[in-house]
């Protein structure tokens, strides 16, 4: 059987595929020089001219369309965007939740009303059509904005988490617990920007617990499948508060791969027709993975990033004399440690050597 793979970035799940030994071609946005040594590979960037500030998801239908394939597997941000998954399901199999499980899942209202019945705790939050955005000294109209695109949510402070799980549709296995690296400025990144993550992690007895139950709750609810995950936000005072549930495979992939040993797109799938599995940790190894996305900080021309292909803890590496704009990703860095800071203390020097790069 051929898979396509399809989301903004494909990477990581196409080394996981093509390790086990499945034929892929990939349908992302960046078109990275790493992936396209792994499989074949259609850019949106490299071969529809997208950029980001323009890029509409809808593009993946275009760039699809002639892939001659009989499986799908998708990831991020396609779970938005459930008539775009439904599509796509008229051409292969659906290797993760179908169109329908990403609409319910996504809607926020009926997530939040399910771990309300289950004691779990969520933010306050509201539809934006109720509300306007001024400032706080306006005249005659002027910077007053319609939220109706957006839910206006409580902000709780505390630590940013993920937990990482597979589903049966009924039954959910938990693979592990991760800190999510949120706006940090170490590699770039502004507020509330995703930059990587720490696995595994220990938030607290409580909050495992809480994760957990939420893991059950929502997989029973909405029929969940495969790889999936929750982020949620720990403070020191009170319960963990869900923030939002992914029902595709998650970023952590790669790294659950080097703490178990375990090909993650293999367990993905057997959880999607009903085999759940619980991979442990394979002896002898570092106890922490973590990889970080580098933001550049101005504009950039790449340089000759084909030498870093001999550097495995380098990933979605830019062609060379690529432009890579301020504020976009450059690329990807792995590290290890014996604990949590240590690994993002590794984490943090290969950001700097990547940066050298440009100084």
């Amino acid at each position: 059987m051929k898979y396509v793979l399809v989301g903004l970035s494909t990477r990581a799940v196409a080394e996981s595929a093509v390790r086990a030994g499945k034929d892929c071609v990939a349908v992302d946005f960046f078109g990275d020089i790493d992936l396209e040594s792994v499989c074949k590979t259609v850019s949106l960037k490299r071969e529809y001219n997208v950029s980001l500030s323009s890029f509409n998801p809808y593009s993946f239908l275009k760039a699809a369309e002639l892939v001659d394939a009989d499986c799908m597997i998708y990831v991020g941000p396609l779970e938005n965007y459930p008539c775009i998954i439904q599509k796509f399901a008229s051409y292969y199999e659906i290797i993760g939740n179908d169109a329908k499980t990403n609409e319910k899942v996504r809607d926020w209202k009926v997530v939040y009303q399910v771990c309300n019945q289950h004691n779990i705790k969520t933010p306050k939050t509201y539809n934006g059509h109720h509300y306007i955005a001024k400032p706080k000294k306006s005249g005659g109209g002027t910077g007053i904005h319609r939220l109706s695109s957006y839910v206006i949510q409580e902000l709780v402070r505390g630590d940013p988490y993920s937990v990482s799980f597979v589903g049966d549709g009924e039954k959910a296995q938990i693979l592990s617990i991760n800190e999510q690296l949120i706006g940090r400025e170490e590699f770039g990144a502004r507020e509330f920007w995703y930059c990587g993550n720490i696995t595994p992690v220990f938030p607290g007895e409580h909050a495992s617990v809480v994760a957990d139950a939420a893991c059950t709750a929502l997989t029973r609810h909405f029929g969940l499948k495969g790889s999936c995950g929750i982020d949620f936000v720990v403070h020191s005072s009170s319960s963990p508060y869900v923030l939002e549930v992914n029902p595709r495979p998650q970023a952590t992939l790669e790294l659950l791969e080097r703490v178990y040993g375990t090909n993650m797109v293999v367990v993905h799938e057997n959880a999607v027709r009903g085999v759940l599995e619980a991979p442990s940790a394979r002896s002898g190894t570092p106890e922490t993975w973590g990889k970080a996305i580098i933001y550049a900080e101005k504009d950039i021309i790449m340089p000759d990033t084909r030498e870093w292909l001999d550097h495995s803890w380098i990933k979605d590496i830019p062609h060379p004399s690529e432009l890579i704009l301020k504020s976009e990703p450059i690329c990807t860095v792995i590290a290890d440690g014996k604990d949590r800071d240590d690994c993002f203390e590794h984490l943090v020097q290969c950001s700097l050597t990547i940066r050298d790069f440009f100084r």
